[in-house]
């Protein structure tokens, strides 16, 4: 419980150079957020971007029966509404502060005219946008292709990438989840997940201690899902 998953990615923050960390944050105002603000709603036009330094954020959509969904858990060192730059488009998600956060909001306008003076910032906020969409389709492709349970175990899988650290009885996921948020996150309902949830437990895939997601076998979900197809950049819930 107290070293992280070796193969777990670094963020976005973390991938820039020293140089190029400072010249973002002077371009940027930092925030105190309080848990359960809403930082954008999806349909407004993008005005902000934000980079996480402390907290999480949730991004989320809502869908035609008005249900909703929610598709990243952002966190520390992540960017939150990069999606919405190079484009005049709508937002897309809404952005909900989960904990308590420090934020650097940055201005979006501000932010695409430094592009033009350091490409290589550029590049790299070009690169996490392609990323992060081919993460969203990955996720959808294993709700199409193998129904609520492959959802559910690419959830599992997802939240391991992200959230997991070493336990001496597998991976434990750092993060608490209660049976709705996972229903929330594969589009199903809260007794669906129950059934799933317990299916796993009696066979000693995973177990909960304390409101914590333990994996005792994480390769029954990856083979499953035929995981080694799949790039582990891309397999992340943030």
């Amino acid at each position: 419980m107290s070293s992280v998953v070796p193969h777990k990615n670094k963020r976005f923050f973390e991938l820039l150079s020293e140089e190029h960390q400072e010249i973002l944050l002077l371009h940027g105002t930092e925030i105190l957020v309080r848990s359960g603000q809403v930082l954008f709603y999806e349909g407004e036009d993008a005005k902000h971007i934000f980079l996480i330094r402390e907290g999480q954020v949730r991004l989320s959509k809502m869908t035609i029966d008005n249900k909703k969904f929610f598709l990243h858990l952002k966190q520390k060192h992540d960017i939150v509404g990069e999606f919405s730059l190079f484009n005049e488009m709508s937002l897309s998600m809404t952005a909900e502060v989960v904990t308590d956060s420090r934020l650097v909001r940055f201005d979006q306008k501000n932010l695409e005219a430094l592009f033009t003076q350091h490409g290589d910032i550029a590049v790299s906020f070009i690169k996490l946008f392609a990323k992060n969409t081919q993460s969203t389709q990955a996720k959808f492709s294993d709700l199409l292709l193998y129904g609520k349970t492959g959802a559910f175990y690419s959830i599992l899988i997802r939240f391991s990438n992200s959230y997991g650290v070493n336990h001496k009885d597998g991976i434990l996921i750092d993060i608490k989840l209660t049976n709705q948020d996972l229903a929330y996150f594969i589009g199903t309902t809260r007794e669906t997940v129950n059934r799933m949830l317990n299916d796993l437990k009696k066979d000693n895939i995973i177990s909960v201690r304390n409101g914590y997601i333990i994996i005792h076998q994480i390769d029954f979900l990856r083979k499953h899902l035929h995981c080694e197809k799949c790039p582990l950049e891309i397999c992340t819930i943030s």
